[in-house]
């Protein structure tokens, strides 16, 4: 009866063991670079000053580009960002280093900025997947930019004051 129990024992320890392998051993699904930073400054809707540590560095959202501080919605939507960053905590990962700024990924209370500024229509998504989804929803509603009958999009504005 004892070897039996301890027979049982065993496999259930085994089999718990080798549950748990692949989630030890598999690596991560992204290798980007993640931190825990503070905001300083909010730069315009898409770019920020975060600091982490002693180190200070200036960085764009990935997948969005919101409106220039000299266009509509574009001090409305600094302003929100700067309301949802301020005093607190911020994930930020890097998804790709850039020579002036990194285009990083940030999430603030659990929520990511950029699928904030998309799904408000706060921001024009700059790629195809799951934030264009989220922009051509807000765009439909119509709500933030899209309430605009011809909202001019950042990089246009940007190349005609150039």
């Amino acid at each position: 009866m004892r070897a039996t129990r301890l027979f049982s024992v065993m496999s259930v320890l085994t089999i718990a063991g080798l549950l748990t392998v692949p989630l030890v051993a598999a690596p991560p699904v992204e290798d980007h670079h993640s931190m825990t930073a503070k905001c300083v400054k909010v730069v315009d809707g898409d770019t920020l000053v975060v600091k982490c540590d002693h180190n200070v560095m200036t960085v764009d959202l990935v997948g969005v580009d919101a409106p220039e501080l000299g266009q509509p919605w574009g001090k409305e939507v600094r302003g929100f960002v700067r309301d949802m960053v301020r005093g607190r905590e911020i994930q930020v990962v890097v998804v790709k280093d850039g020579d002036d700024c990194a285009i990083v990924r940030i999430t603030v209370g659990g929520e990511d900025l950029s699928q904030l500024l998309a799904a408000r229509g706060l921001a024009w998504a700059t790629d195809d997947g799951e934030l264009k989804a989220l922009s051509d929803k807000a765009q439909s509603s119509p709500c933030g930019i899209w309430m605009d009958p011809d909202p001019v999009p950042p990089w246009e504005f940007r190349e005609a004051i150039a």
